[in-house]
């Protein structure tokens, strides 16, 4: 059990997403609560896509709790509007990557809106977009 222990300390001291969560590595975070961080993807696919991430360190799907699960779906929700207001997508990809196809191993959903065109912007404008639409959806939205 101790070795287990150690194994996944390590884990979580090595993880980006981890780092992100802590504040050791800044991101451009549009939604942020005790459960969730939401973050701009680094390397998009697509205009305002977004990366959902559990604060607990979860390494894949296989090892997720439904109260986490419940959390992240909600979170889809909510930003799948903010996402349609803001940038008017004709539809959204949600990709959650296992196995040799997951880069970081830590559990994150994809959520990458689709367009007639796909002309990709820096990711700054698009975080300004985002949130200045969540804030005008809602002032007191903590970001």
């Amino acid at each position: 059990m101790i070795i287990y222990d150690i194994v996944v300390l390590v884990s979580v001291m090595n993880c980006l997403f981890c780092k992100i969560n802590s504040g050791d590595i800044s991101s451009l975070s549009l939604y942020n609560d005790d459960y969730i961080n939401v973050i701009m993807d680094t390397n998009p696919q697509s205009n305002g896509h977004i990366l959902i991430i559990p604060k607990k360190h979860i390494t894949d799907f296989t090892e997720i709790d439904d109260e986490t699960l419940i959390r992240i779906n909600k979170t889809i929700k909510m930003m799948k509007d903010k996402i349609y207001k803001s940038l008017h997508p004709v539809g959204l990809r949600f990709i959650i990557n296992y196995g040799a196809c997951q880069v970081v191993k830590h559990y994150h959903l994809h959520l990458i809106p689709q367009y007639e065109t796909n002309e990709i912007k820096p990711i700054e404008t698009i975080y300004e977009i985002i949130k200045k639409i969540m804030w005008f959806l809602n002032p007191w939205f903590l970001f």
